[in-house]
């Protein structure tokens, strides 16, 4: 009985020293990750144009989101960093630009 109670004891203690450094690595990561963050690290939906933070499917037409600034072939878009001719298709991949800021209009005449 005094076995299964020390055992108990001691794993209870382990797991609270592990619990707090772990918490303490990730105070330290969300801070030194969080100035480094860019504008030019936005995600875009080469299809409908959704923009996001992180990597990750677009929500309303489920196609991997392109990161600012590496092509994406337009056909089925596979993306790559560099340009020239899609590996599965053979089109050639276009460049994902930045979002145009929502205050700007387009005055073609």
């Amino acid at each position: 009985m005094k076995t299964l109670i020390a055992a108990i004891l001691f794993s209870t203690f382990t797991l609270g020293a592990f619990a707090q450094q772990k918490a303490t690595t990730k105070a330290t990561a969300t801070k030194t990750t969080a100035p480094a963050t860019k504008a030019a690290d936005n995600y875009r939906c080469p299809i409908c144009g959704y923009t996001a933070l992180k990597a990750g499917d677009c929500p309303k037409d489920k196609v991997t989101l392109v990161k600012v600034g590496d092509y994406y072939c337009p056909d089925c878009y596979m993306t790559n960093t560099k340009a020239g001719k899609c590996t599965m298709c053979g089109v050639d991949m276009k460049k994902m630009e930045a979002a145009a800021p929502s205050g700007t209009t387009d005055t073609k005449k």
